[in-house]
């Protein structure tokens, strides 16, 4: 069997690109079949800030981090793509291009370099099966290059979000996507939309969710009492952005940190000036924010494991899987109601005193929250890290954990399952 992987990002940094090099990276794990790899590369890329392997390949050459057969690389700000790697999020965590900001012109020479990969792939490689990440239109391009074999789609939530925003490019350049033999989706509150933006039929769709590596992110099997042990550390690792409600959580805090001192907020990202800005504000407790940077996601696990509760604050996330590797590392954990995590977690954890969930502010453009609803919020946000640091607090920093719950979400499981489906469509 002969697999292509196809990705029009980096294929590191983001969920998605984590979940690219991971899924690739199991399937030899798991099987004896060659596999390929599409993916985007940068010839100017400045690792600085950006979680990837810490062994970065040298420039113009492909990231060895990814197990497989044939690397297939397309270099973005060179001669043959001169602008930044087009990012499927407004905000990516390293150098990028956003769809709307397109022009045709930029679309058509995006467009002809990866035809130009694709029918050299179909050429030399001659895949049996194509898993194409993202329905936007790198996928709609491999269902025109390869008619003849099974593609499988996977969506990872933002296609959806670029559907919505950019109905222009999904109506010239994606279109119907119902030529896919299958589509994964990460949550039945996906169902919907994919059906609605790509003209899908139900029988298409299969709910896989989400998956972590459970060799890198696990609980510490035993944590050294320090003097901060009486300190409650609240993490957040992400894009540093308004769409991931970093902002409202740095509020939140604040209003915390006035009624209790003995807590401290991490970030692992990286900060723009605007970011910068607030963290040196007076009105802001900086003494008890860390703004941390992070190399690997082995680097992060291990964070994890030293931290307390973790913060998703996201307006809008496809899954939201680090909220799972923080509690496949020992946190307990605060999120917003986010429909797909709460979907895939509920069934498994059912009512905890470990989780709390903050209802959303409502919502534009799919993550944009009210200005009005904003205030309320930050008081509800605020409030459940109250709870939680009081319920640590109150064990005397016994930490329970989910972690045995959530082996469920591995990636040996989820890949057992997609292999699967790839031998029933061959």
């Amino acid at each position: 069997m002969k697999i292509l992987h196809c990705l029009a990002q980096l294929p590191t940094g983001t969920g998605s690109g984590v979940y690219f090099h991971n899924l690739i990276n199991e399937i030899k794990n798991q099987t004896g079949w060659q596999q390929a790899a599409l993916y985007a590369l940068s010839e100017n890329m400045d690792c600085d800030g950006i979680t990837i392997p810490s062994q970065r390949p040298p420039k113009k050459q492909s990231a060895e981090w990814i197990n497989c057969d044939n690397h297939y690389p397309l270099f973005f700000e060179s001669n043959e793509i001169p602008f930044p790697v087009v990012g499927m999020s407004d905000v990516m965590p390293y150098p990028s291009t956003r769809y709307c900001c397109l022009d045709d012109e930029m679309i058509d020479c995006w467009e002809r370099a990866f035809y130009r990969k694709l029918i050299k792939i179909k050429e030399e490689y001659k895949p049996d099966v194509v898993i194409s990440h993202h329905l936007w239109i790198l996928t709609a391009m491999v269902l025109e290059v390869f008619p003849d074999i099974p593609v499988i789609g996977i969506s990872h939530g933002t296609d959806i979000r670029q559907a919505r925003q950019n109905p222009e490019i999904a109506c010239k350049y994606v279109g119907r996507l119902r030529d896919l033999d299958r589509v994964l989706s990460l949550s039945d509150a996906h169902i919907g939309d994919l059906r609605e933006c790509f003209d899908l039929l139900p029988e298409q769709i299969i709910v896989t969710g989400g998956a972590f590596d459970n060799k890198i992110f696990y609980p510490a099997d035993y944590r050294t009492k320090t003097s901060d042990d009486k300190i409650v550390s609240f993490l957040y690792a992400g894009k540093l952005s308004h769409a991931k409600g970093v902002y409202e959580l740095i509020a939140a805090f604040a209003k915390l940190y006035q009624e209790n001192s003995k807590i401290r907020l991490d970030l692992v990202g990286t900060a723009d000036a605007e970011m910068k800005a607030l963290l040196n504000s007076p009105d802001i407790p900086s003494q008890a924010i860390r703004l941390l940077n992070v190399a690997s996601q082995n680097e992060l696990a291990e964070i994890m494991r030293g931290s307390d509760i973790f913060v998703l604050p996201s307006y809008y996330e496809g899954l939201g899987l680090i909220a799972i590797e923080a509690l496949a590392s020992g946190m307990t954990l605060i999120s917003n109601n986010l429909p797909a995590l709460f979907q895939q977690l509920i069934p498994y954890v059912g009512a905890t005193d470990l989780i709390s969930w903050v209802e959303l502010p409502r919502l534009r453009n799919l993550d944009e929250p009210f200005a009005e609803d904003i205030p309320a919020y930050v008081s509800r946000l605020s409030a459940a890290m109250q709870k939680q640091a009081l319920r640590l607090l109150r064990e005397d920093g016994a930490k329970e954990s989910l972690t045995k719950v959530v082996q469920v979400f591995s990636w040996e499981n989820l890949v057992a399952e997609l292999l699967q489906i790839v031998c029933d469509l061959s």
